[in-house]
């Protein structure tokens, strides 16, 4: 009698044991198999413009550094040495290495805004104006920038473009005093036409600064309609505004 007892006794337990281990088993076989599953963000990266402000003030400086570093070509032996001191047929010999300027990086010169380039039309962007196809989204710079004029010029990817397909041809410019549209009564802003002769060209970006990639320039030089006036109290704001 005793025996069977204890045989009892010694098989529950060891039940016991066996559904114990199950319970701690298989939450944590569970919970390794969700770990183990990776999230991939699949959406693509959205196209962006670059915005240079170079200001007139900084002109001796941005000259030196591309007078210094331009190999120069025999067939254009003067270099481009910005916007303020520009010769319009030798802009497309050297523009790569004013993209590549250091000051640009370091604060001496207001650092590169970036816009996104739309790929399809819909909805609005960060300043409220309607997001266009291959058009880029308002681009805010803001007072104390830089104080005085100040050439405002775009880099924008080929491929950002309909893949070549489609150029920029106007931008629209407007400025704000805080939250106040700045306004004249009737006019609050201007469309800006784009040189052609200058959005003519391509530059292929082999560097680091900005991703790598075939380019094209887009400003108004030599018309002064990018020939920003900045100052101390108003935000000016430029957008994309037409197509070619």
């Amino acid at each position: 009698m005793n025996f069977k007892i204890i045989a009892f006794i010694f098989g529950c337990a060891i039940l016991t044991a066996a559904c114990k281990k199950d319970e701690i088993n298989t939450p944590a076989m569970s919970n390794t198999s969700t770990k183990n599953i990776i999230k991939l963000d699949t959406a693509p990266a959205i196209p962006k413009a670059y915005i240079f402000i170079e200001p007139t003030s900084k002109y001796s400086m941005v000259s030196q550094y591309l007078r210094d570093s331009t190999i120069k070509s025999p067939l254009f032996p003067r270099p481009f040495l910005g916007f303020n001191g520009v010769d319009g047929g030798a802009i497309q010999y050297n523009f790569l290495n004013y993209v590549d300027m250091p000051h640009w990086y370091d604060g001496r010169l207001p650092a590169i805004i970036e816009a996104e380039i739309p790929q399809q039309s819909g909805g609005l962007d960060a300043y409220g104006n309607a997001k266009s196809q291959y058009i880029f989204t308002t681009v805010k710079i803001p007072k104390n920038t830089t104080i005085g004029t100040a050439w405002v010029s775009i880099f924008i990817p080929v491929k950002a473009m309909g893949n070549n397909t489609k150029r920029l041809r106007a931008v629209y410019t407007y400025e704000k005093l805080g939250n106040t549209l700045v306004t004249n009564g009737s006019v609050s802003g201007f469309t800006r036409n784009l040189d052609q002769v200058i959005s003519g060209y391509t530059y292929t970006y082999k560097g680091t600064r900005i991703p790598k990639g075939t380019y094209r320039l887009y400003g108004t030089y030599p018309s002064s309609g990018l020939r920003a006036i900045l100052t101390e109290t108003k935000d000016f704001y430029m957008v994309g505004n037409a197509l070619l």
